[in-house]
C-alpha cells in the first residue's frame, strides 16, 4: 500500500513541477524515498518501508543482470560448433517451505533462460529444477542459493525490526 502511495506521490510531483517525463518522474520517485528513508529514522513503518524498497530494486536489478548472463550462456551453447552440454535435474532443497515464496522462486527460475523449474516436494522440501548445462554443478546451485537468498531478504525486508533471512 505505502509503495502505491509512493507511486501516486511521485507522479503527482512531477506532474505539479511540469516534469512529466520519464526522468522527472524517476527524480521525484527518488526524492520521496529520500524523504521516506529519513523519516524512517523516527518512524519505523517507513523505515522498514524503504528497506523493502532498497532490496528491491537491488533483486531487480541483480535479477535483470542474471537474466543477461544466463541468455548469453545459453546463445553461445547454441551456437557454438560443437554442442557441449550436460543437462540434469538437480534436487534443491529450499530454506523456506512456504508454498507461496517457492511459488515465486520457480517462477524466477523458469524465467531465467536454461532453468526450468519441475516440481515441489512439500514433505521433504525439495524443489527439482532441471537445467541445461550442469557441467560445473557448482555454478548452477551457487545461482539458486543467491537467487533464494535476495529473494528472502527482499520479502523479509518489510517485517518487524531484527528479522534477518
Amino acid at each position: 500500500m505505502l509503495f502505491l502511495i509512493h507511486l501516486l506521490a511521485s507522479a503527482g510531483l512531477a506532474w505539479r513541477l511540469d516534469a512529466g517525463h520519464l526522468g522527472g518522474g524517476l527524480l521525484a520517485f527518488a526524492s520521496l524515498y529520500l524523504l521516506a528513508h529519513l523519516l524512517g529514522l523516527a518512524i519505523p513503518r517507513l523505515r522498514r518501508y524503504s528497506r523493502s524498497l532498497e532490496h528491491g530494486v537491488s533483486f531487480c536489478l541483480w535479477f535483470i543482470a542474471q537474466v543477461f548472463l544466463a541468455t548469453y550462456h545459453v546463445a553461445t551453447l547454441v551456437l557454438a560448433r560443437r554442442v557441449e552440454v550436460k543437462p540434469a535435474i538437480l534436487a534443491y532443497p529450499v530454506t523456506r517451505r512456504d508454498l507461496n515464496k517457492v511459488t515465486l522462486l520457480g517462477t524466477l527460475l523458469t524465467l531465467t533462460p536454461g532453468t526450468l523449474a519441475l516440481d515441489y516436494d512439500e514433505e521433504q522440501g525439495l524443489l527439482y529444477i532441471h537445467a541445461l548445462d550442469a557441467r560445473r554443478r557448482e555454478d548452477v546451485t551457487d545461482t539458486l542459493v543467491e537467487l533464494e537468498r535476495r529473494l528472502l531478504a527482499w520479502l523479509d525486508a518489510g517485517n518487524a525490526e531484527g528479522v534477518t533471512p
